[in-house]
């Protein structure tokens, strides 16, 4: 896991976010840790739950399979640099909490087009429609 993890870092450390240092603690939880989300990140810890593809990132990093793990992963590891980046979240700003969440899925869209996926991802679709006509 910590391979996986190093690498996808330093994918994101090329990709805008130069100034993240350090790993985070992921661990595998129960569903409820997550708030049913298949992830989660908070205080340094990425959680992943159980209906998370873990078996997904160790597979041969071309399968589609492994790079829609990776990226999901990718995407919780944004906010473990956004967090270094721009502090703790206001629990109380859906403005705030919206814009980590888009900035998180604009990554794991490109993460995902640089690897050869056109998932689209559904909280991005309508940005990427935007993007993209």
């Amino acid at each position: 896991m910590e391979a996986v993890t190093l690498s996808l870092l330093l994918w994101l450390n090329a990709h805008g976010f130069a100034a993240c240092g350090g790993q985070p603690d992921v661990r595998q939880v129960p569903d409820a840790q997550t708030h049913e989300y298949m992830g989660w990140y908070q205080d340094g810890v990425v959680m992943l739950s159980t209906r998370f593809d873990y078996d997904g990132l160790f597979v041969e990093a071309s399968q589609q399979r492994a790079k829609l793990a990776r990226s999901a992963l990718l995407h919780e590891l944004v906010h473990f640099c956004q967090a270094q980046r721009d502090g703790p979240i206001n629990p109380l700003s859906e403005r705030a909490w919206l814009a980590r969440e888009n900035e998180a899925y604009a990554v794991q869209t490109r993460y995902l087009r640089e690897h050869g996926s056109f998932t689209v991802l559904v909280w991005r679709r309508d940005a990427e429609d935007e993007e993209h006509p």
